[in-house]
C-alpha cells in the first residue's frame, strides 16, 4: 500500500462516524466513537506493513520511559491553560462560579480515567501513533502536525449542533490546530510515545470540558473558549519558534531545545 493515509483517514472517519451516519436513516444514535480511529490505525498498519507496522503502533502506546519533565508538561500544561483562561474570563466580567460548582472537582478523576481509557486510547494511537509518523515521512513535523490538525478538527464535525453549538466552531478549530502542534512536539520529544499524548488528551478533557467549562453559559462561555484557544495558539507558536532551527534544517524531529 503506497499511500496508506489515503485509506486510514476515510476508514477512521467511517468507523467513528457510524452512530451519526445511522441517525440519517432513522436510527436513534448520535455522536462519534473514538475507538474507530484506533481500529482504523491497526487495520491499515498491518495491511500496509504487516507485523512490523502493527508492532510499531503498539509499541508507541506502551512507551513510558522518557524524561520526567514530559510527564509534568503533559499533566500540568492543560491545568495552566485552563486556570489562566478561567482567571482572564473572570477578570473580563464573567461571574464567579458558585461554591456548588467548585465542589464538583472530584469528578475530574473519573473523567480523566474515562478520557484516558476511551477517548485517549481511541484517538491517540491513530492520530499520533500512526498518522503523524506517516505524515512525517515526507514533511517536517510542523507541517505534518498542521495537516493532521485539519483531519483531527474535521473528525469532530458530528459533535456540532449537538454537544457543541455552531458559534464555537471557529475557536474550536483553531484550538485543535494549536493542540496538534503542541501534541506533536510532546510526542516526538518523548521518543514518539503515544502514552504521553493519551495522558495530556485525558487531562484536557477532564479539567477543561469536564469541569471549568461547565462554570459558564452564554457569552461568558464563548469568551472562555476564545481565551482558552488563544492560550493554546500562543503555546503552539512558542513551540514552533523554539524548534525553528531543527525544522528549517529539514529534520523530522520536533524537540524543544534546552
Amino acid at each position: 500500500m503506497e499511500r496508506p493515509l489515503w485509506v486510514f483517514f476515510p476508514l477512521a472517519f467511517l468507523l467513528s462516524w457510524y452512530p451519526w451516519l445511522l441517525s440519517f436513516f432513522g436510527v436513534k444514535a448520535s455522536g462519534i466513537n473514538p475507538l474507530g480511529v484506533l481500529v482504523a490505525a491497526l487495520i491499515v498498519a498491518v495491511v500496509s506493513r504487516g507485523w512490523a507496522g502493527l508492532k510499531a503502533v503498539l509499541l508507541r502506546i506502551v512507551r513510558v520511559r522518557f524524561g520526567g519533565r514530559w510527564y509534568l508538561i503533559a499533566l500540568l500544561l492543560p491545568v495552566v491553560f485552563v486556570s489562566l483562561a478561567l482567571g482572564l474570563n473572570l477578570a473580563a466580567g464573567a461571574p464567579m462560579p458558585a461554591p456548588e460548582a467548585w465542589a464538583k472537582w472530584p469528578e475530574i478523576i473519573d473523567r480523566f480515567i474515562f478520557g484516558f481509557l476511551f477517548v485517549g486510547l481511541g484517538e491517540e494511537p491513530g492520530w499520533r501513533g500512526y498518522a503523524l509518523p506517516e505524515l512525517m515521512r515526507r514533511r517536517s513535523a510542523l507541517r505534518a502536525a498542521l495537516v493532521l490538525g485539519f483531519f483531527w478538527a474535521l473528525w469532530h464535525l458530528p459533535l456540532f449542533g449537538t454537544e457543541f453549538s455552531w458559534n464555537l466552531l471557529p475557536p474550536f478549530v483553531a484550538s485543535v490546530f494549536a493542540a496538534s502542534v503542541i501534541t506533536a512536539w510532546l510526542f516526538n520529544s518523548s521518543g514518539q510515545s503515544v502514552f504521553i499524548t493519551m495522558l495530556m488528551h485525558a487531562e484536557v478533557n477532564a479539567i477543561g470540558a469536564g469541569y471549568v467549562f461547565k462554570f459558564f453559559t452564554g457569552p461568558d462561555y464563548l469568551r472562555l473558549w476564545w481565551i482558552y484557544t488563544l492560550l493554546w495558539v500562543v503555546g503552539a507558536v512558542l513551540v514552533a519558534w523554539r524548534s525553528a532551527p531543527t525544522l528549517a534544517a529539514g529534520a523530522y524531529r520536533f524537540v524543544l531545545r534546552d
